[in-house]
């Protein structure tokens, strides 16, 4: 829930990692119990497809992380301002670039979903429809926030009807976490965030709107006639910052990548005292461990009013934390969220991929995973046909 400050201004809950902080359900999946399919058939799928089939899934949409996207400077979003036509094909020609030099490491790959909808789908059987989402993929607030903006246009550009499954990797996650708490926040919040962001979409020189999806967004949000979907929500090594809104998204599961390694508490995250632990992932996922408020770029200084607007963000969805305090929260070591429910999986060692862990944050995006991944969504989301419809 948005809590409004004197000054009229709001701020929307985010992880404090304060003592007292309400802690999340938390389960751990020991190696023996985290099997990969590294061929995976259709004939393996045929159990998972039907379950999702039974819960009315009609689409599953897959959202990459920070730094697999085709914008990481956002100089393609200064290029759409004067051209969307050439800034969207800038975009996918460096969205493909990055698809062939990473791969599935830590992405999700046109090829990964084409796989998945081969493995859910036959001729007989209604198609559950498999999508990519891509966004800029920068590393602050505005990038996510653009990113959550056009996610919304998207999630409602699709078919209403059935229920909507997300897969997000990384910092993916935070899009949707973000979009939780615009979306299930009072009118009167929703108004005084497009307020304090107008600077980064509507231009102060030509007095005009400049980047459309953010118009578009205003719309849907304070016409008061938000079309309802249901959507479930799976993570991937998704960096603890902002909360979510439960009431928006009351399903939604968290995968870490968890070694034990802290003596007292195995459920603990471990700073890594080597190089060769970070390379060889000796405690998990670095990356969702030390990704926190705190490690953000800043966005290019050649565009102020996203500098300006940056910093407005920080004060809405993270307004309590300082840099100074990032190792402190470090050394909790803390891996689940406060929302949802966190799986603290030790993925096993698999052939071929031991130089592709991206610091144990690569793992989740790996086709051998998948289902494993697609299994245990089905058990915590559609299990029982009465959970599913209640």
């Amino acid at each position: 829930m948005a809590r409004f400050e004197s000054s009229g201004h709001f701020r929307f809950p985010h992880h404090t990692f304060s003592p007292d902080e309400l802690r999340g359900s938390v389960s751990q999946i020991p190696s023996v119990d985290a099997v990969a399919v590294l061929e995976p058939t259709k004939a393996d799928f045929v159990p998972l497809a039907k379950q999702l089939r039974e819960a009315d899934v009609r689409h599953i949409l897959l959202i990459h992380g920070t730094f697999a996207g085709g914008d990481i400077t956002g100089f393609v979003r200064e290029v759409k301002r004067f051209s969307p036509v050439k800034a969207s094909r800038i975009d996918e020609i460096s969205k493909a670039w990055f698809d062939e030099l990473a791969g599935d490491v830590g992405n999700y790959t046109d090829a990964f979903a084409k796989q998945l909808s081969g493995l859910i789908n036959s001729e007989d059987t209604p198609t559950i429809k498999v999508e990519r989402f891509g966004w800029s993929g920068e590393n602050h607030h505005l990038g996510r926030v653009d990113g959550a903006i056009s996610l919304l246009g998207k999630i409602r550009s699709m078919d209403p009807g059935g229920r909507l499954l997300v897969m997000a990797h990384s910092h993916g996650g935070n899009l949707l976490a973000m979009l939780s708490q615009i979306v299930g926040s009072p009118y009167e919040a929703k108004e005084s965030f497009f307020q304090r962001t107008r600077l980064h979409y509507h231009s102060p020189l030509r007095s005009r709107v400049d980047l459309q999806e953010w118009k578009h967004a205003r719309e849907i949000l304070l016409d008061g006639h938000n079309a309802k979907r249901e959507i479930d929500i799976a993570t991937f090594g998704t960096p603890l910052r902002y909360r979510w809104n439960d009431m928006i998204v009351p399903r939604l599961l968290h995968f870490i990548h968890h070694r034990s390694c802290h003596i007292d508490d195995p459920r603990k995250a471990v700073i890594p005292r080597s190089a060769g632990d970070v390379l060889t992932a000796a405690g998990g996922d670095y990356v969702q461990h030390l990704a926190i408020a705190g490690t953000d770029f800043i966005p290019s200084i050649f565009a102020w009013r996203d500098v300006v607007v940056e910093r407005r963000l920080h004060r809405m969805f993270e307004s309590t934390t300082r840099r100074r305090d990032l190792f402190r929260k470090l050394k909790q070591g803390r891996r689940e969220s406060c929302d949802g429910k966190t799986l603290l999986v030790d993925y096993p060692a698999t052939p071929g991929r031991e130089q592709q862990k991206l610091f144990g944050h690569g793992v989740y995006t790996a086709p051998g995973w998948l289902h494993f991944h697609l299994d245990m969504i089905c058990k915590q989301f559609y299990a029982r046909t009465e959970n599913v419809k209640g």
